[in-house]
């Protein structure tokens, strides 16, 4: 597999994960920050893999991101 395969295998493995918890939110819930945070986190990390160049405003992992889905998810 190629570098960039398995890099959009990240992206797309962490963006069904966000699917699935945004499609289980309630609808009025959807458009919450906490969800638009994660959802502008999804989009840096895109850039942090695929135009390092550009860099990002936030350090941003996949772990991260699965991070604040758990947060979201189970707040403390």
């Amino acid at each position: 597999m190629s570098r960039d395969a398995a890099l959009m295998d990240t992206v797309a493995r962490v963006q069904g994960e966000y699917d699935a918890l945004v499609a289980a939110l309630p609808p009025a819930r959807r458009t919450g920050a906490d969800v638009q945070v994660i959802r502008w986190m999804l989009e840096e990390l895109r850039v942090s893999l695929f135009a390092q160049t550009l860099g990002t405003a936030h350090p941003v992992s996949e772990k991260r991101i699965y991070k604040a889905m758990d947060q979201m998810e189970n707040p403390a």
